[in-house]
Formats: C-alpha cells, structure tokens, sequence
C-alpha cells in the first residue's frame, strides 16, 4: 500500500515548504529564458553543473538545495522545441528512480509541461499517477494565479 497522494492548489510554487523538493521542465540545453525556468534559473542558478550532468532528452538532471533537490525534467532538445507526452513519461521515471533512493516523499511542481510547451494537464495528471501511483511520495501541483 503506497502513500502517494496529488493535490492541486493556488499559489506560489516558490512558497512551497522546503522540505518539499521541486520540479520542472527544461530543455537539454537549460536555455531556461522564458516561463517558470526563469525564476528556477534565478533562485538556483547552476546551470554549468546541470550542463555538466550532460543530460539527454528523457532524463533528469538534479541539484541540491540543503536538504531538498531541485528537479529538471528534460523533456525536450532546445529551448523552442515542444515535449511530447513520451519525454515527459521517460523523465518522470528517472525522477522517480531519483526519489526512492534519496528517500524523497514530498514534491511540488508546476502543472509540468503545460505553459509553454503546450501538454495537457489532464493527460500530463495522468501521466504522474501512472508513474508515482505505487509510491510514497506526496506531490502539491501549484497553479499561479496572479492577483
């Protein structure tokens, strides 16, 4: 019996509890100069150690944050191509791979995928309860609803 749970909410995914690791998507060259992966550049910079990771499309890259990690789910090629729900799937899995051996049980994240790059959230939901469904990790999926 798993522990996973999803809960959407309004809010600032930066105003998250720290002790929830985050996630995004990016693309393979962490451009990050458009959407939410401004702000993560911003507050978490490393951008030559994500490089250095040399991450493929469908992988993850990952950088630590005291106690927490910061996920890049490399979904795409470039900075203006599009994801697919393939590339998503794959990077979820090796987040998931990443969760479990560092003991990770509580992430949040944007509705991945669906800014810019176009995914649908109902498809991209389904995609994170078939990945983590079997997991004990609780994700907060923040809407940003400015005011």
């Amino acid at each position: 019996m798993s522990n996973f749970k999803i809960t959407e909410m309004e809010g600032d995914l930066f105003s998250a509890p720290d002790l929830y690791s985050l996630a995004h998507c990016v693309a393979a060259d962490f451009g990050m100069g458009a959407g939410i992966a401004v702000k993560f550049k911003q507050l978490y910079g490393g951008v030559n150690e994500l490089l250095a990771q040399a991450v493929q499309t469908g992988g993850v890259a990952v950088l630590k944050d005291n106690k927490r990690f910061i996920y890049y789910l490399v979904t795409k090629d470039q900075s203006w191509d599009k994801p697919t729900y393939s590339s998503l799937r794959s990077s979820l899995e090796e987040m998931r791979k990443h969760l479990k051996s560092n003991n990770v049980e509580k992430l949040a994240m944007p509705r991945i995928g669906c800014g810019i790059d176009g995914l649908e959230w109902d498809k991209v939901n389904a995609e994170l309860i078939e990945v983590f469904k079997n997991e004990n990790v609780q994700i907060v999926v923040y809407n940003f609803v400015p005011k």
